[in-house]
C-alpha cells in the first residue's frame, strides 16, 4: 500500500494558473517567512527535482514588479520538510542553490479582490485561514 501524498500538481491539477514557465535566478535567499494577486501560489520547478512545489507568496504584488529602485522580488513561504522534494531542495545551504535557475508560474484562482466585485463596493470582510496557504 502506497501512503505517499498526493503531489502539488496533482493536487491542484483542476486549479487556475498561468500557461508559461518563467525563468529566475535565485539571487538571495534569507530565512523569512511576475505580478500575481494576493492568495495565489507560485509552482517551483527545481532542478533536478521531477515535482513541482507550490509556495505561498508571501510578498506583495507590488515587490515582485521591477522599478529603477528595485529589481523585484518574490518572498514564498516554504516550510522545513525533508519528505518534500521540492521544499528540501530549497532547505538546502545558500552555498549549493544560490545562482540555480528554476522554473516558476503563478496559480490559484481565490484572490483578493474577487473578480467582477468592486473592492470599494465591500463594507467587511472576514478571512480565516489555516496553515500556511488555503486549500
Amino acid at each position: 500500500m502506497n501512503n505517499a501524498s498526493p503531489t502539488h500538481e496533482e493536487r491542484t491539477a483542476a486549479s487556475q494558473r498561468e500557461s508559461d514557465l518563467h525563468h529566475v535566478k535565485l539571487a538571495k535567499i534569507d530565512q523569512v517567512n511576475e505580478i500575481f494577486l494576493p492568495g495565489q501560489w507560485l509552482d517551483v520547478h527545481l532542478p533536478g527535482v521531477r515535482q513541482a512545489g507550490g509556495f505561498t507568496i508571501t510578498s506583495t504584488p507590488r515587490d515582485a514588479q521591477y522599478r529603477t529602485d528595485n529589481p523585484g522580488y518574490l518572498e514564498l513561504a516554504i516550510q522545513k520538510s525533508p519528505n518534500n522534494p521540492p521544499a528540501a531542495w530549497l532547505w538546502r545551504s545558500k552555498e549549493e542553490i544560490l545562482g540555480s535557475d528554476v522554473l516558476v508560474r503563478v496559480g490559484g484562482s481565490f484572490v483578493w479582490p474577487p473578480p467582477g466585485i468592486d473592492p470599494a463596493s465591500i463594507k467587511k470582510i472576514a478571512l480565516i485561514a489555516g496553515g500556511v496557504g488555503i486549500k
